[in-house]
């Protein structure tokens, strides 16, 4: 109650120092003085059925109770006035007819608000204003839009030579402006994130099974671990997605690059194994009899090129040395990681 008094003695102080000031009688207000007052107090644009069109502009929030208003589809607003007392009152006539009882509601202290319209003559400041809507979590947003029409009032002569900064005051005694405007209708377009680059040759290991793994080689190849069988294939990158063919099933799957993670079509996570830079000091280096070693034993291509990638190597690849590796059995991937290590 003390706050509703101290709110009521400074909007009739304000008006009431407006009144001693010497002025012209009937003169408009400055046109500085009227920029100022737009400036702060930003229009919304509105369709006829209250639909906003473009970007909002400055959205109030409701300092006072008793602004009675009207669905926005009757047009015509329903009259209130401010002025000495610091009371909002309305008049019981809505111009260009009446409003069912049922149909009227008034806009609550800390409701949100469009000013739809403004006007500024020489004994009036108006403001036309419509619900918010969708941006004042308050209210039901599917609610149709209200407005109303309440007009500041002064005595002849004081908006002409009023303190401009007096004036804004006594209008933000019914209508704050909110920290940010907050648009119902224009959303931030999200983009897509950039394309990551693959750093090849690269292993991935199955997140929810360890001994699945995928190897993707430099020549766009792969070779496929999972489930205990062994895949191969080719496969091709298109911004963030990988799509892989795979030989044997004639099957295709894509897998989605995130950083150093693949998900695949089905929802399995891949991370991706770092390769150390390099042997331990003193470890001897990688050679042609290392490698056929591996296949005779049985290992898996996509370990094999695993281990020439993140291995000092020292490599044979002379034609003679080639053809011997191939016919140990070493595949053509596997091949071509040994060539490529060597460059």
């Amino acid at each position: 109650m003390m706050n509703r008094v101290g709110s009521v003695v400074r909007v009739i102080g304000l008006v009431f120092l407006g009144a001693t000031l010497p002025g012209l009688q009937g003169q408009a207000p400055s046109q500085s003085f009227e920029q100022q007052l737009r400036s702060q107090y930003q229009l919304t644009r509105v369709g006829g059925n209250g639909t906003v069109v473009g970007q909002p502009g400055a959205i109030l929030v409701m300092q006072e109770d008793g602004l009675m208003a009207i669905p926005a589809s009757y047009g015509p607003y329903w009259y209130s006035t401010f002025k000495k007392g610091g009371r909002i009152k309305s008049s019981m006539v809505q111009h260009g007819g009446s409003v069912a009882m049922g149909e009227r509601r008034p806009f609550q202290v800390g409701e949100k608000l469009y000013l739809v319209n403004m006007e500024v003559t020489a004994t009036e400041i108006v403001f036309n204003v419509q619900s918010c809507g969708a941006c004042d979590l308050s209210v039901n947003p599917n609610d149709p839009p209200y407005r109303a029409r309440l007009a500041f009032q002064f005595d002849k002569g004081y908006l002409s030579t009023a303190d401009s900064k007096q004036v804004l005051e006594t209008v933000g005694q019914v209508f704050g402006v909110a920290a940010s405007a907050i648009s119902p209708t224009v959303e931030k377009t999200k983009l897509p994130p950039p394309p990551v680059p693959l750093k090849l040759p690269a292993t991935y290991v199955s997140a929810q099974t360890q001994t699945d793994q995928l190897q993707l080689n430099a020549d766009n190849s792969f070779s496929l671990q999972a489930s205990g069988e062994t895949y191969h294939g080719t496969f091709v990158v298109n911004g963030n997605t990988a799509e892989l063919s795979i030989r044997e099933t004639g099957d295709k799957t894509t897998a989605t690059i995130e950083g150093n993670t693949l998900t695949d079509s089905s929802g399995q996570t891949w991370v991706r194994r770092e390769q150390s830079a390099g042997p331990a000091s003193g470890g001897a280096p990688l050679r042609n009899e290392d490698v056929i070693k591996m296949v005779k034993a049985g290992v898996d291509d996509a370990i094999i090129i695993a281990k020439i990638s993140s291995s000092k190597c020292q490599f044979d690849t002379s034609t003679d040395a080639l053809i011997q590796l191939k016919q140990s059995g070493v595949s053509a991937a596997v091949l071509k990681a040994i060539v490529g290590a060597e460059k």
